[in-house]
């Protein structure tokens, strides 16, 4: 029996949340190996792959590291009412619209997202133990019990978290809702083009810990939870225009439920 095509995870990373959207969007059934920051390095590794592709997709013995590899192989093979890349040759405009899009909102809002929550999230260890613990392996849960602490540090030495990186990183999601709130002001449904493109998923995923999105698979907490200085940031950007479009993504194409999860090496 063929085993179960499955997604190796960073449990809380936003780019694994849009290689969940991706999958369940084209129709693509799976389950996911989740795992906790750092560990992810190791699982990655084992599957021989680097420590920067992922989320990991494997079905019938291939491998598809990272969003790119997952999008080039497998967005060409859904329906052609599934497809979010536009056609490169008959569509030449709208897929370097979408494409410059994804790429711009992934690397320069969403790294922004990465340094300023994991700077204000991480010294709470209440508000990432579900995002960093659920459904991942009983030892990793084990580990980060009593080694909260280290992993901790690992991680704002190998993000390079301070002060001013986390303010840089607010004044690019600023930016970014800027750009899509300009977008959204002609009364369009959707960023480029009259259908759903990875855009759209891009985008909502890349920013959905900004706004807390409900549905996102990551874990976050609730806004009631968060520290004052997120609260004030978190509430203004859900009010936007660009925040809404995220929840109403959420609430529109991402109504399955969560893949199962399976405790993986």
């Amino acid at each position: 029996m063929a085993k179960k095509p499955f997604l190796v995870t960073l449990l809380p990373s936003v780019d694994v949340d849009l290689g969940r959207w991706l999958l369940q969007h084209w129709g693509i059934d799976y389950e996911e190996h989740p795992h906790a920051p750092v560990f992810h390095i190791l699982a990655l590794k084992w599957y021989g792959v680097g420590k920067d592709q992922y989320p990991l997709f494997i079905a019938d013995g291939r491998k598809y590291p990272a969003i790119e590899a997952m999008v080039e192989a497998l967005d060409p093979l859904a329906a052609p009412e599934n497809r979010l890349v536009p056609d490169p040759v008959a569509e030449k405009a709208l897929h370097d619209e979408v494409m410059k899009l994804q790429n711009e909102v992934r690397f320069g809002l969403g790294k922004g997202t990465v340094d300023w929550c994991y700077y204000h999230f991480l010294p709470r260890k209440d508000l990432t133990w579900a995002s960093f613990t659920t459904g991942v392996p009983w030892w990793e849960t084990l580990f980060l019990t009593f080694g909260y602490g280290l992993i901790k540090s690992l991680m704002f030495k190998g993000l390079d978290l301070t002060p001013e990186s986390a303010r840089k990183g607010l004044d690019r999601v600023l930016a970014g809702f800027d750009k899509i709130d300009a977008l959204l002001a002609d009364g369009r449904s959707f960023l480029a083009g009259d259908r759903l493109t990875l855009a759209d998923l891009a985008f909502a995923t890349s920013a959905a810990p900004m706004v807390l999105a409900d549905g996102y698979g990551g874990h976050l907490p609730t806004i009631d939870r968060v520290p004052p200085e997120m609260f004030e940031v978190m509430s203004d950007l859900r009010r936007r225009p660009a925040g809404k479009f995220i929840q109403r993504l959420y609430d529109e194409y991402r109504k399955t439920p969560p893949p199962q999860t399976k405790e993986a090496a």
